[in-house]
């Protein structure tokens, strides 16, 4: 077992990964590293990294994953803040009413 000096505050994630992939080049099991990085990365997460570096992975971001979360999150943060705005004239017009607010439909015939 290694043994690890001062914890940085807030690493980031690249931070976190490059050293995982260090300890992995140097024969570390993954397992240990679980243990000492338990506290700032998801053990899975860290077993799922030193498994790409054994398969040969370099690269310590995962940008692209990045970016599609933070467009999925900002996407849900649009649609539900369109939906409510939806609703305020709704509300109005079931307030206006006592409560009682059914849409009026227009039925067409064919003559």
């Amino acid at each position: 077992m290694f043994e690890m000096a001062a914890p940085i505050q807030s690493p980031a994630k690249c931070e976190v990964r490059s050293v995982i992939r260090f300890l992995n080049a140097k024969g570390e099991r993954s397992a240990e590293i679980v243990a000492v990085y338990a506290n700032v990365m998801n053990g899975q997460n860290v077993k799922k990294w030193c498994r790409e570096f054994s398969e040969g992975r370099t690269d310590v971001h995962d940008e692209v994953q990045e970016e599609v979360m933070t467009w999925f999150k900002w996407q849900a943060a649009d649609f539900y803040a369109s939906g409510i705005q939806k609703l305020v004239p709704r509300l109005n017009k079931c307030l206006t009413n006592a409560g009682d607010y059914v849409e009026n439909l227009k039925l067409c015939t064919s003559s």
